[in-house]
């Protein structure tokens, strides 16, 4: 069978309203190298603004709604923080857009007393058939990598960095997304000596469709497996459409000084005929519960197969460093998740194929 849909999770409460699927775009990489000798930063956000861009689609649409929206708050959350705090008006670090689809400006070196920081964008719509307001939100996070913290004493920071400098949306299954490689040495950027490309992919093996390098769930991508994508021994692929079911994820294993570094980024067409959609609490307290997730499937902005019998559902799930549990998978439209099945962080994914 053929996969026509995917949908993951990293273990989001939503609504049984109209289903909205919301992003944030950003103009640099999400990592920021810092190098205290001299105390400079890679990208320096003060003359390389981050411009943060919301997008906001109806499942199984093609429409880009944010410059429809009703309205659009920005957020952010340090790392030693456990609050989301409103971002009112511009100041030094930030300008508020005032016209739609309001982007986030980050133009000030936010990282200077912290090592990550996630923004939050919580956007609006009214539904014009019903005229309801229905609210979706969206998180991007940065990382500050500090130049020695990686290696031995005295030793830069070695890091690999995937990102996807023109977007990571597809729509109306046209078009390409690029997805490119960047390894730092501390603040500086080197040149890798090799690269392996990777698509996420449950039934891969370290021994049937991977390597060793990618880990199971990830196939790497060769001249009879490269799901239509280009560049896959260079710095920076081609992912056309096609290779694009509704979410995908791509792993990048770049080689420098002959030690592998690896990075992950995640693609999405928001206008294949089905879209998946992870219904279910995401967290646990103190290592015990069950949690209960259900997968509903859209086309055309509308829930198809309620009943779970025209798809069958295929779960699998990856650890906080992408790597699949071998070990543990499920099948059904709805699973239960038991505490023990995570460490920390887990991401679940759901492939449907026609039953």
């Amino acid at each position: 069978m053929t996969t026509v849909a995917t949908g993951s999770m990293t273990l989001i409460d939503v609504t049984d309203a109209k289903q909205l699927i919301a992003f944030i775009g950003s103009s640099q990489q999400r990592q920021v190298i810092y190098n205290p000798n001299g105390g400079s930063y890679t990208p320096n956000y003060s003359s390389s603004n981050n411009v943060l861009t919301p997008q906001l689609y109806i499942a199984g649409t093609n429409a880009n709604m944010a410059d429809k929206a009703k309205s659009i708050k920005w957020f952010y959350q340090t790392n030693s923080s456990g609050n989301f705090t409103e971002i009112t008006a511009s100041d030094t670090n930030y300008t508020l857009g005032t016209t739609a689809p309001k982007t986030l400006t980050i133009k000030g070196n936010v990282l200077a007393s912290a090592n990550s920081m996630t923004y939050m964008c919580e956007v609006v719509y009214t539904d014009p058939d019903t005229g309801f307001d229905v609210t979706t939100k969206a998180e991007y996070e940065i990382i500050k990598v500090t130049n020695g913290s990686n290696g031995a004493a005295g030793q830069d920071a070695l890091r690999a960095v995937v990102w996807t400098p023109d977007g990571n949306v597809t729509r109306n299954s046209n078009g390409t997304v690029k997805a490119t490689v960047d390894v730092y040495k501390g603040a500086s950027k080197v040149t890798p000596t090799a690269f392996k490309w990777y698509i996420q992919d449950p039934a891969a093996t370290t021994s049937s469709g991977g390597d060793a390098d990618g880990g199971a769930g990830w196939r790497l991508l060769t001249s009879t497996s490269s799901a239509g994508v280009t560049g896959y021994t260079t710095d920076t692929i081609i992912i056309p459409a096609s290779a694009i079911p509704s979410v995908e994820a791509f792993k990048c294993v770049a080689t420098y000084n002959n030690v592998k570094y690896n990075d992950v980024c995640t693609v999405v067409d928001v206008s294949d005929p089905y879209v998946v959609t992870i219904v279910g609490t995401n967290t646990f307290k103190n290592g015990q519960g069950t949690t209960t997730l259900m997968a509903k499937v859209f086309q055309a902005g509308a829930e198809v197969d309620a009943a779970g019998t025209a798809f069958t559902y295929k779960w699998s799930l990856y650890d906080a460093n992408n790597v699949k549990n071998t070990t543990w998978s499920k099948t059904g439209k709805t699973i239960t998740v038991t505490a023990e099945d995570i460490s920390v962080r887990g991401n679940v994914t759901c492939d449907i194929d026609k039953a």
